[in-house]
């Protein structure tokens, strides 16, 4: 005689069925000590590059740009994946900045 008082899931959640329900993904691993420390140069250039953006010098983000670069030059590329999407977007706001400042100046002299 099997053993049937006892129901082997409760589904008293309200959540979705049981065969609806997924595994939940693994949780992304975080950086480990050296890698953090590895890092610390690429982190440093990316904050100067975002203020001089701020800032809208664009001669100093340029610069911190090509720094930044160089940092992510010498880490692994897994470890550089979302500063080099940032490093794309900030070329694009630099680009578009200077011509804005270049409409600008061409604009004030007439």
């Amino acid at each position: 005689m099997t053993h049937r008082a006892r129901p082997r899931v409760h589904l008293l959640t309200g959540g979705p069925a049981w065969e609806e329900r997924r595994a939940t993904p693994p949780k992304p691993r975080g950086f480990t000590k050296k890698q953090k420390a590895a890092r610390k140069p690429l982190n440093s250039a990316m904050n100067q590059l975002s203020q001089a953006v701020s800032r809208r010098d664009w001669r100093a983000a340029r610069t911190a740009r090509s720094a930044a670069w160089d940092e992510v030059n010498k880490l692994d590329h897994e470890l550089t994946r979302e500063e080099r999407k940032k490093l794309w977007q900030y070329k694009q706001q630099i680009v578009a900045g200077e011509a804005q400042d270049r409409r600008r100046a061409e604009t004030q002299r007439r």
